[in-house]
């Protein structure tokens, strides 16, 4: 059951980093991260974000996953 409750906040965080790597402009998204910063600088803003909307992408995927699973734990 703690697996099932430390799952389904951990999804609803992945859940959450997600959307905002998909909904945020780019100026925001390398505000704070030097290595998105370097890829920017080394191939442009248009491959820079598309690089964070596919790793929005796949986190909202994966948080998708995980809440499928802890609420799998938390029934049974």
């Amino acid at each position: 059951m703690i697996t099932g409750i430390i799952g389904l906040i951990l999804a609803m965080l992945t859940l959450v980093n997600g959307f905002a790597a998909l909904r945020r402009p780019l100026d925001k998204l390398v505000e704070f991260d030097p290595f998105g910063k370097r890829i920017l600088a080394a191939r442009g803003p248009q491959f820079t974000l598309v690089a964070y909307r596919i790793f929005g992408f796949v986190m909202v995927l994966a948080g998708m996953a995980v809440a499928y699973l802890s609420l799998q734990y938390l029934r049974g």
